[in-house]
């Protein structure tokens, strides 16, 4: 159990701002919280594949850093993709995994673009610790994110294809 009554649980925080991920892991950890960061999807993509434990809950950040050079993202297990499809990508694989995601974007403004999902909470940033704390407790102790709807890229092309 953590200080605060919850069930244990593994959080992996996915942000390419370092001074993010700090002020997000410092108050997890303090509440007992396991945490794991990654700088960008295919980082977190990897540690979530290779990491011995389950891994609970999902907290990323929608824009992530565009991929270095990389022909395709279908050949690839572990692509540079934004914070939605990353996690649509996780989805696929595993139906017990919570998300909440998180931008200073607007979340009116992320829907309007097709990047952010209706169920999946949403954090806006700047947040508080007492903000991320509440957020994490409601989403730990309710049901697991579904998989949404496949839908095409923006280019509606399908797979993007990212070319350097």
């Amino acid at each position: 159990m953590t200080t605060d009554g919850i069930p244990h649980a593994t959080i992996l925080l996915v942000d390419d701002d370092p001074s993010t991920l700090l002020l997000a892991a410092k108050p997890l950890q303090d509440h007992g919280y396991t945490v794991l960061q990654a700088p960008g999807s295919a980082e977190a993509l990897r540690l979530y594949a290779e990491h011995p434990t389950p891994i609970h809950l999902i907290v990323t950040d929608i824009f992530l850093p565009p991929p270095g050079f990389q022909l395709s993202v279908e050949k690839n297990p572990y692509p540079r993709v934004n914070g939605l499809e990353m996690v649509e990508r996780l989805l696929e694989k595993k139906r017990e995994l919570r998300i909440i995601l998180m931008s200073s974007t607007s979340g009116p403004d992320l829907q309007s673009r097709g990047l952010i999902r209706e169920g999946l909470p949403f954090l806006k940033k700047p947040f508080t610790s007492e903000a991320l704390l509440t957020l994490i407790r409601e989403t730990v102790a309710g049901p697991p994110a579904t998989q949404g709807p496949a839908k095409p890229s923006a280019s509606g092309q399908g797979e993007v294809e990212w070319v350097d």
